[in-house]
């Protein structure tokens, strides 16, 4: 959006400018119908822009309206506005403004009167004629020199103070936009950067329960479960913080909590986890399986009747399909609801993966079954896709 808005900026700012240079030729007066030879360096420009420059009058005109309104434009919108206008000093700026006002026709009437085709004009035996006839007519004709208020300047210097002031005005539009934005992506990231905090706390509350019961049970498996358990937190420690990881590394990850789990099951229970597709080159938001299969270890498991857990991950070019299903046990005391980690998984989903992933969770009387279908994320997946929300 950024680069957008200055690309905007300049292309007004330019068009801006090019038709401040081109107006002056259009509203200030000069011999329209002047000669222009070869001998001229400007014979090769349009009509009316080498008449103008024939003009010597006109050609001092315009560099001084150049110098004069070039510079008030930049005082105008670099001091006066921020440091009189932006400040509610709103009588004071139009006094400063309408002084500059004065200043720059009076410099330009000057220009005028003193210039050499004046001069020539009111000596000329033509002018001279003409004040003749008027005075036979009207003895109390009075010859009328340049105008003050000349309708040319006027204009010209009313248009760049709208354009300064309106410029200003698109400036802070753009800048209270950014700093919008800004504000967004940063709640975006801090909301982030919470739920994933939140999925350390609840993986590892749900291993130590884990290890918890299998020492109580003085399972010589123990101290492997408690291995394991490194192994998975030296994962989250290290890896989980970055905003992607290979899905090889994931799964990975899910294996070794798999079969720490499994340290403390019964034959009763049957699980199984399945991997199809190359995974070494898909990427993936860390720890966004996990809770699906924590969720599943800790509803659809029975230590005294048969129950099972079906998992698999299949990759097909940048599609990754996850599913995961297990026993439901209607006797079995539980908390209503998904649970913390489910609820986290799908606001992270909503955040990395707007519209590029679809998550379906089907509960019938036997069976409580997932699927989770996402396109594989790229390694600045985080800072993309918050952009992305942000347009």
């Amino acid at each position: 959006m950024k680069k957008t808005n200055k690309t905007v900026q300049f292309i007004l700012a330019a068009a801006a400018w090019i038709l401040f240079l081109w107006l002056p030729f259009i509203l200030f007066p000069f011999n329209r119908e002047a000669t222009v030879t070869k001998a001229d360096w400007f014979y090769f420009l349009p009509g009316s822009i080498a008449a103008g420059l024939k003009s010597e009058r006109f050609v001092y005109s315009y560099i001084f309206t150049i110098i004069i309104l070039v510079n008030f434009y930049f005082i105008n919108i670099n001091y006066f506005i921020p440091n009189i206008l932006a400040r509610k000093k709103t009588i004071l700026y139009i006094a400063v403004v309408t002084a500059c006002f004065f200043l720059y026709l009076t410099i330009l009437y000057y220009i005028v009167l003193n210039s050499r085709e004046h001069r020539e004009f009111v000596t000329s035996a033509e002018f001279r004629k003409f004040v003749r006839d008027m005075l036979t007519k009207n003895p109390n004709f009075t010859p009328v020199g340049p105008r003050y208020f000349s309708t040319g300047p006027m204009a010209l210097f009313l248009l760049l103070f709208v354009i300064g002031l309106g410029s200003n005005v698109v400036n802070q539009w753009f800048s209270a936009e950014e700093k919008k934005e800004e504000i967004s992506r940063q709640q975006l990231q801090t909301e982030l950067s919470f739920l994933k905090s939140q999925v350390n706390p609840h993986f590892l509350f749900n291993s130590l329960n884990s290890i918890y019961s299998l020492s109580l049970a003085n399972n010589r498996q123990t101290s492997n479960a408690v291995m394991k358990l490194s192994r998975i937190l030296r994962y989250t420690l290290e890896e989980a913080n970055n905003n992607t990881v290979s899905l090889s590394q994931e799964i990975e990850f899910i294996n070794n909590y798999i079969e720490m789990q499994k340290l403390r099951l019964t034959e009763n229970v049957c699980i199984k986890f399945i991997t199809e597709g190359a995974t070494d080159n898909v990427y993936i938001a860390p720890m966004l399986l996990m809770p699906f299969i924590e969720n599943a270890f800790k509803y659809g498991i029975s230590t005294h009747n048969k129950s099972s857990i079906n998992s698999s991950v299949v990759v097909e070019g940048k599609q990754i399909t996850f599913t995961c299903s297990n026993t439901i046990f209607p006797n079995l005391q539980k908390n209503k609801g998904t649970g913390t980690g489910i609820q986290n998984t799908r606001r992270r989903l909503e955040l990395l993966y707007p519209g590029k992933h679809t998550l379906s969770i089907n509960e019938n009387a036997d069976i409580y079954e997932v699927k989770l279908m996402l396109q594989s994320a790229t390694p600045n997946m985080a800072e993309n896709e918050m952009a992305n929300l942000l347009k």
